[in-house]
């Protein structure tokens, strides 16, 4: 039995429908276009992706830094680990990956030209620390870029009748599974307190109005609610009964605010 907290555990082990789930829900698309432009990437560069996953995102940075570039991923999950590498080594590119439970970052200081995190500072043990680790092991002149969602502006209207079951759910799921669930509005002083300079923010709040988010909130949001214990399985059932009557009527919408934060290691 693991004494790791949920947050962690529950990204050691990943059961094979979760992998097939996060293949979906965590592939590159051109909407995810704004979440890298700050880390300006050109051929020949070192990119750190902190909490790599299933290393579709780290395998597009791997595209953009080749054929002199390279790009390094790191993860907790093994099976993230190994099937990143085969994919990597099928596509031919300049890409590898680690397992690494950071904090701290097992690189030597100034390793990379750029460092990237998206959608994991709201997970790991501690995100200053995490994020003084980027800093850390960013060269001089190099760009930091950390995207993070901000569960607590998270809006999901299935209709008025499930706006109370919505909120339940939500919160049930959200109380085992993110260390930092504010970690969005939480990024710009994490990197000033760093000691990275010129921090900028952005923030994308797109509206998905046709379900992209589902699978996240099937695969992902639904076991964690009925693992809190805090919700009943019937009352799981008939929020994503909710859902796809939502979609299915045409009205479902849900937007999650990404803070987009970058700084320059000086």
């Amino acid at each position: 039995m693991s004494n790791n907290p949920y947050y962690k555990q529950h990204w050691i082990d990943i059961e094979p429908e979760r992998h097939e789930a996060y293949d979906q829900i965590l592939a590159f698309h051109p909407a995810m276009e704004p979440l890298i432009r700050p880390l300006e990437l050109a051929p020949g560069l070192h990119v750190l992706d902190v909490g790599s996953g299933p290393g579709h995102t780290a395998m597009e940075l791997a595209r953009r830094v080749a054929p002199s570039g390279r790009v390094t991923g790191v993860d907790i999950n093994a099976d993230f680990v190994e099937r990143s590498n085969r994919r990597a080594q099928e596509a031919g590119l300049p890409a590898e990956f680690v397992r690494d439970g950071f904090p701290p970052l097992d690189f030597p200081d100034r390793s990379f030209d750029r460092v990237f995190c998206k959608n994991v500072l709201e997970y790991v043990d501690s995100a200053a620390d995490t994020v003084a680790e980027m800093a850390r092991v960013a060269a001089t002149g190099g760009i930091v870029v950390a995207t993070d969602s901000d569960w607590d502006m998270l809006a999901l209207d299935t209709g008025a009748a499930g706006a109370e079951l919505n909120d339940r759910v939500l919160g049930a799921a959200k109380s085992i599974a993110l260390r930092e669930p504010k970690i969005g509005r939480r990024l710009y002083g994490l990197f000033r307190e760093a000691g990275l300079a010129d921090v900028k923010v952005e923030v994308m709040a797109g509206a998905d109005t046709l379900g992209r988010s589902t699978p996240m909130l099937r695969a992902s949001m639904a076991r964690y609610a009925r693992d809190s214990g805090r919700v009943t399985e019937p009352e799981v059932d008939e929020w994503l009964a909710n859902i796809s009557r939502a979609m299915e009527r045409g009205t479902f919408l849900l937007v999650l605010p990404q803070f987009i934060v970058r700084g320059v290691k000086r």
